[in-house]
């Protein structure tokens, strides 16, 4: 069945927690800070309260979500059982509908999204240490420009 999207409402904050908790335990190279009540209360009441939020669905079933605040994306994940199903590439399509501009981070370990996003037009400009994120892991910033 294809992916369907939709905008996510507050009544899918255990949904996307239940997306975002396992993805995010994929980066083993990062510190574990939070536990699954945790990750849900933030999307629940930091997410949901300040991005636009998109679902990813198959068969009713929550596969990936796309967090975007402005021209940023938040937050990308995509379930491990369903990574490589083309959920992350339509919700970034998506997210870039009727923009010029779109930034995000990325940790610098994190070689697969890397690639994803590179592939996806995005270029790194800036690299940092880390000691400004949660984590104090080195990250990137990338950008990607409709016309560039």
């Amino acid at each position: 069945m294809a992916i369907q999207l939709r905008r996510a409402t507050l009544g899918d904050a255990e949904t996307i927690a239940a997306v975002f908790s396992p993805s995010f335990r994929l980066l083993t190279f990062l510190p574990a800070l939070h536990t699954l009540a945790e990750d849900r209360w933030f999307i629940e009441h930091i997410v949901l309260r300040d991005c636009e939020v998109l679902l990813a669905e198959r068969d009713s079933i929550a596969v990936a979500f796309l967090a975007r605040q402005g021209d940023e994306v938040r937050l990308l994940y995509v379930h491990p059982d369903n990574l490589r199903s083309g959920a992350g590439t339509q919700l970034l399509a998506a997210a870039k509908a009727g923009r010029d501009i779109l930034e995000l981070w990325c940790f610098q370990a994190n070689t697969p999204a890397r690639r994803f996003y590179e592939r996806h037009g995005f270029r790194a400009v800036r690299f940092t240490d880390g000691a400004r994120n949660e984590e104090k892991m080195p990250d990137v910033r990338y950008r990607w420009e409709r016309h560039a």
